[in-house]
């Protein structure tokens, strides 16, 4: 189980595929080696976070350096003659489609582990706040220790311990908190 911050770490280096994307459009010399670097980095954030795809990652970056070494990837087909740039540009293109594939398809089910978590949370703030248990975002002192106090508050409520219970059980303790602070600051900060 991926905790959040992790989890965005990764979604942070999918955000970066469509200036990727860019860099091939406008026809940029560097897209080949642009694309060698966001994978080193990717997989790199997987192995951080013991996520065994990263040397799929790292052999899809082996096949981006073998076409810079002329290798036309298999499957991969030209019209026209396939020039060195080519063969760069079409490896570039293959290898970030396949790892942005990978690496989405690995993390869907921690999102939707995540997305679960907040729709519970959001549902036991607002029952907290009609029975009258949250007020208003709290401010001054310590932000923790008074989201700790709120969830203490849900956990000791009949009604809503049972939710807390879960959504703990979805992403841990920790998360927990940082689910209860993003739900807490968007949906009572709003009002």
């Amino acid at each position: 189980m991926l905790r959040i911050v992790n989890l965005e770490e990764i979604e942070r280096m999918l955000l970066r595929v469509p200036a990727l994307v860019d860099l091939q459009d406008r026809g940029n010399p560097d897209f080949a080696q642009d694309v060698k670097q966001w994978l080193s980095e990717l997989e790199k954030v997987l192995e951080s976070n013991r996520i065994a795809v990263a040397g799929t990652v790292a052999a899809l970056r082996a096949l981006v350096i073998s076409a810079e070494r002329g290798v036309i990837p298999v499957g991969v087909e030209f019209h026209g003659r396939p020039t060195r740039r080519k063969i760069q540009e079409a490896a570039g293109a293959y290898v970030l489609r396949q790892s942005g594939d990978l690496v989405s398809s690995v993390t869907q089910r921690e999102r939707e582990r995540v997305a679960e978590a907040e729709r519970l949370t959001r549902q036991l703030v607002a029952l907290a706040k009609a029975k009258g248990l949250i007020q208003e975002v709290p401010s001054g002192g310590d932000f923790t220790e008074i989201l700790k106090g709120i969830w203490r508050t849900l956990s000791a409520d009949p009604d809503i311990s049972g939710g807390t219970v879960n959504v703990e059980g979805l992403v841990g303790p920790y998360d927990a908190l940082i689910v209860l602070d993003r739900i807490i600051t968007s949906d009572i900060g709003k009002e």
